[in-house]
Formats: structure tokens, sequence, C-alpha cells
């Protein structure tokens, strides 16, 4: 045992011995330190001349900044210095500006008072000559005008005389009918401008001349136009004009006039026409307006073929002719081939001939009545769908815009009209008709009960 623990201890100690051999080994190129030290000190040599040349050249360019610093605050002592000088050049204008405003107030004295008035006058008549129809007739009377308001100095006399001449101009012009050649916008293809000439009445109405538009005046100031209107008055007022635009020298005619320059003409063109009442209508509306007309057109056949039949029933009535011309004369044509049967025999073929002609006199009768008790009807729908319409938006949309509950109330209000407005026509005519059916029928039934009354006084008188 003691053996084997030698026999360790000498491997130990020989690995030991051989690590320290390794870590103790010299490198493969072996430099003296003297080399070393040389090698360190060229390097330091280069980096120390690198850094005074930088350094020089530092130096240089702060000389460079400090030279151009000293121009700049040169400079800038220059620009305060001018500065200073305009500011108090300005300064001395303004004073002097101010003598000579004062000057000119003292030497202009009441004139001054009397120029803020005419400019106070001339500010208040600008509007009213710019939005008169006769600005276009007579041109640059607004520019005169704002040209004397705004300005400064004191008008010369000949710029003073503008502001009656256009005031006596605009009296003048007042009294007029003439026309005149002037840009109109919108009347043009496709709404564009174009030159067109105009008939003025006055300073308060204008349309063209084949009397087709109306125009209004836009805008303000200097910067007003001539405009058609988006929807043209009822026709009614464009006849009038038309017949102004036709009377002669002298004559006189009855023409629109709206003093409010347009916005009268343009409240009636807003109104709504028949054709923007049946789109309000909705469906509904429509339906109660094709019954009526169906219904109307029935009634005025059925007024028509029962005057004719009845005219011709009242001659055959007469004539007492036998024939197929009309109900009578079929009547008397079965009394001439039952002439010889016994009254019984005749009384029956007789009412049997009225029976026929009945349905015939009658025809569509009840269809006109079912018409007008519909129409009504149909007027309650429609006025149920447009309260719902109207409820709908409002829980949609709130109560805050009348205009969305609008279309809802109008459905409601026209399909009511609509359906009272056919009704109406509709019950009148069917009571006619139904009148003169009766009468019809009336004149039958007293012909054939005269025919079977011969027949018995024939039999009883021994002529049968």
């Amino acid at each position: 045992m003691s053996k084997f623990k030698s026999s360790l201890k000498a491997l130990g100690v020989s690995v030991l011995l051989a690590s320290t051999a390794v870590l103790a080994a010299p490198p493969a190129v072996a430099q003296s330190l003297s080399e070393v030290l040389a090698a360190v000190k060229r390097d330091s040599e280069q980096m120390s001349a690198a850094d005074q040349a930088r350094l020089r050249e530092f130096q240089q360019d702060t000389a460079s900044q400090a030279a151009r610093m000293a121009e700049g605050r040169s400079a800038l002592n220059a620009a305060e210095g001018r500065a200073a000088a305009l500011s108090a050049e300005f300064d001395a204008n303004e004073a002097q500006l101010g003598a000579l405003e004062a000057q000119v107030s003292e030497q202009a004295g009441d004139f001054q008072e009397l120029l803020g008035q005419f400019r106070s006058a001339a500010g208040a008549t600008m509007p009213e000559i710019a939005n008169s129809f006769a600005n276009f007739d007579y041109p640059d009377r607004v520019e005169a005008i704002a040209e004397i308001a705004e300005a400064r100095v004191l008008p010369t006399r000949a710029q003073l005389e503008r502001l009656p001449k256009a005031m006596l101009q605009e009296m003048i012009a007042q009294s007029e009918v003439k026309t005149f050649t002037t840009t109109v916008n919108g009347i043009g293809p496709e709404g564009s401008n174009a030159e067109a000439e105009l008939l003025r009445v006055g300073v308060f109405t204008a349309a063209t001349t084949d009397s087709r538009a109306f125009v209004e005046v836009r805008g303000s100031g200097s910067d007003t136009f001539l405009q058609v209107f988006g929807k043209q008055p009822a026709g009614n007022y464009s006849s009038s004009m038309a017949s102004l635009v036709r009377a002669g020298e002298g004559e006189v005619v009855k023409a629109p006039v709206d003093p409010s320059k347009g916005n009268l003409f343009g409240i009636l063109g807003d109104l709504p026409s028949f054709g923007d009442r049946l789109q309000q209508g909705g469906q509904v509306g429509a339906v109660i307006a094709v019954l009526a007309i169906i219904g109307i057109l029935i009634g005025l056949y059925k007024m028509f073929t029962l005057f004719t039949s009845g005219g011709a029933m009242r001659g055959t009535a007469k004539t007492r002719q036998a024939g197929t011309g009309n109900p009578l004369a079929r009547v008397f044509e079965v009394y001439e081939n039952n002439r010889n049967a016994d009254v019984e025999t005749l009384e029956l073929k007789l009412d049997e001939q009225i029976l026929r002609e009945s349905p015939r006199i009658e025809r569509f009768n009840d269809i006109i009545k079912v018409l007008a008790a519909v129409a009504p009807l149909l007027g309650l729908l429609g006025t149920v769908v447009g309260m719902i319409i109207t409820f709908t938006a409002i829980t949609i949309y709130g109560a805050g815009d009348p205009k969305l509950m609008a279309g809802g109330i109008s459905v409601a209000l026209m399909t009511t009209v609509f359906g009272l407005v056919a009704a109406i026509p509709l019950l009148l005519i069917h009571a006619v008709v139904s009148a003169m059916a009766r009468s019809n029928q009336q004149l039958l039934d007293e012909q054939a009960a005269g025919l079977v009354a011969e027949k018995m006084e024939a039999i009883h008188g021994g002529r049968a």
C-alpha cells in the first residue's frame, strides 16, 4: 500500500513539472524590447505631428470665423441704423400727414361734414341701385358711387354729381317699360350664360322678350348679376308678359309687376304644380287619380250614349216605327211580331224585351258608383300610410327637422284630397247617369204599357 502511494506522488510531481514547462515556453517570433520601444516612439511622434497639424488648422479657422463675425456685426449695426432712420422718417411722415389732415379738415369746414353726409347717403343708396334691373340697363353707376363712398380724399364736383344723377336716373327708370340686352346667367344651353334681350317693367320686373323666362337680381354690391328663375311662375304671368311685349305704343295692357324685384315670383315658382301634387300623393294618390279618370270617362260615355239613345227613343215614340236602332224600336218590333197573340202572351213578350234592354241601359252605372265609393276609402288608406311614414321618420331622425316629416304629411293630406276630389264628381256623374237611365227605362215601360192597353182596347172593342 505504501509503495502504491509513493508511485502516485511521483506521477503527480511529473505532471506538475510538465505543465510548468509548457507555460514558460518562448514565442515562435521573438522581438527585443528595444525594437518595441522604438516602434512605440515612432507611432507617438507621428500622432503628435498629426495633432499639431489639426490644431494649426483649427486656429486658422477660428481667426477666419472671428473675421466674419466682425463683418456680420458691422452689417447688423448698419441695418439697425437704417431702421432707426426709416422709423424716424415714418414718424415724421405720420406727423406731417396728421398735420395735413388737420389742415384739410380745417380748410374743409362745413364741406367736410357735408361730405360725410354725402358718403352716408351714397352707402345707403348703393344697394338699392345695385339690386335694380335698371342697373343692367345703365351700367357703371354702382362703381362710380362706390368710388365716392370709399375715397379718402375730397371728391371733385363731377364725382359729387354722380349720386344725384344716379338717383334721378333710378326714379326715371321706375316709370319706364323698355327692352335692353345684357348677359343672363342660366339662359343659355345647359344652363350657361348668354346674351338675352329683356323687357324691363320699371325697376321691378324683367323677362325675356319671348316671355319664356323671368329673371331676378342676384349677388350684392358691384358683383350683382341677372339669373333665370329655377322654376318659373305660373303660365298666366308669362302670357300677361307676352301681351305686354306685343302691345303697341300707348296701349294699356295688364302685366305682372313684382315690387319685391323677384322675391314674389320666386315664391310663386316654388309653389307645387299639379304634377308635384300628384308626386306628393305617392302610389296611393296615383291609383286614385287613375280610378277617377276611368270613372269620369265611363260616366261621360254613359251620358253620351243615354242622351243619344233617349233622343232616338223619344223620336220612335212619336213615329212608332219598329226596328233595331234603339231599345224602344226593338220593343215595337216585338209588338209587331206578336200583334196577333193574346194579351198575356204579348205582355210577357214585351216584358221579356224590356228585361233584355234594361242591362244595356244601366250598363257601367254600378262601376261608376263603386269607383265613387272606393275613391274616399283609398284616400283614407293614403292618410294612414302617410301618418305611418311620418311616425317612422320621427322614430328614426327625431322631431327636430320638420322637413323629414313633410313627405309623410304630404302623402296623408294629398291622398285625402285626391279621394274627395275623385269621389265628388263621380257621385254627381253617377246621379246624372242613373237619372237618364231611369228616364229611358220609364219611357220603355210607358210605351210597353200603352201597347198592352191598346191591345186590350182592341179586344174589348171587337177589333182584334
